[in-house]
């Protein structure tokens, strides 16, 4: 059991590094080899995922979407095919937080009473907001990445989708974290 959270962890920081991964085989000439070790990395991810069931597990859809454009890739012998994985994940993303407002429970919701099994009605209301707002982003996000990969610049390309996007991922996930906190304290989620 340890080894495979330690194996499903390692994959989880190689497709991290996807859009440098990338841009290395690119500049480097070894776009095959990138190529068929992007392959295993998501089946790998793919095959894990499969055994493992998560909230909201976006990890499947990902991870074949992601190996369909990695063999599609090295089948048709372009790199746009590999650029797209980013465009792919804000989609997918984006469609999961979605759908979920038209569960009972929202994709945020869900990851809320991890921590507090009793939301109050007005944290299910906050968290279906919060949903929203990643839908949001992620759509934005998407296109950003979908811009990077028209313009045709690789470079571009890896440090918007390797660096830029995760910032931002990160912004947004740490002033949600904050703004949370604070209602908590004023009482207003529980």
């Amino acid at each position: 059991m340890m080894l495979k959270g330690i194996v499903n962890a390692l994959i989880s920081l190689c497709l991290l590094a996807y859009p440098v991964l990338v841009y290395l085989g690119l500049s480097q000439g070894y776009e095959q080899q990138v190529a068929w070790l992007l392959a295993l990395l998501l089946g790998g991810r793919a095959l894990l995922a499969l055994r493992h069931k998560a909230i909201g597990n976006w990890l499947l859809p990902i991870s074949a979407v992601g190996l369909l454009l990695v063999l599609m890739a090295l089948m048709r012998g372009s790199s746009l095919w590999l650029q797209l994985y980013p465009v792919m994940v804000n989609l997918i993303m984006a469609t999961t937080f979605a759908l979920s407002l038209l569960q009972k429970q929202s994709m945020v919701e869900r990851f809320a009473r991890l921590q507090e099994p009793q939301l109050s009605a007005q944290g299910v209301r906050y968290t279906r907001k919060v949903t929203m707002i990643w839908c949001a982003f992620f759509v934005l996000n998407g296109l950003a990445a979908s811009y990077t990969v028209w313009l045709g610049d690789v470079a571009l390309w890896t440090w918007y989708n390797g660096f830029i996007a995760y910032v931002l991922i990160g912004i947004l996930a740490a002033s949600e974290w904050t703004y949370r906190l604070w209602l908590k304290r004023q009482g207003k989620l529980v």
